[in-house]
């Protein structure tokens, strides 16, 4: 942090503004934690750990939205979306809607996941209705 977020002063790496005495330690701290995190989901993401990606950037995103997580999770968001098509490509529809439910941890609103979801759900019910009778018991 170089500004104090109340009076916009120079912090100079102080936890304690020089201007407005306003102690800012933790707000810091917060700070740190959350590009700790970021640092984890990048890891994770190069060990192809997905669900533990998308914990640790949903930690960091919480503790502060800095732009680098904000593009990581547009990244994440995409690069998601098209394992989720693939997936029901091959009418694999169940992996699909885990994976959605996974992604759409990090970002609910997203129109795009929303998007799959309904799809997913509509192929869903079109399986469940082409099942014989005798099966559905």
């Amino acid at each position: 942090m170089e500004r104090c977020p109340h009076c916009k002063a120079r912090l100079q790496g102080a936890c304690l503004c020089p201007r407005c005495q306003a102690d800012l330690g933790r707000v810091m701290a917060a700070e740190q934690c959350a590009s700790s995190y970021l640092q984890q989901a990048f890891r994770h993401w190069l060990l192809n750990e997905t669900d533990a990606c998308i914990n640790d950037l949903r930690v960091s995103l919480r503790l502060k939205a800095s732009g680098l997580a904000l593009l990581f999770q547009d990244f994440l968001i995409q690069q998601q979306a098209q394992l989720i098509v693939d997936l029901l490509a091959q009418k694999q529809v169940l992996a699909a809607k885990k994976q959605l439910f996974i992604i759409r941890l990090l970002l609910p609103q997203s129109s795009l996941l929303r998007q799959l979801q309904a799809f997913a759900d509509y192929l869903l019910a079109q399986n469940s209705n082409a099942l014989p009778l005798d099966s559905q018991h």
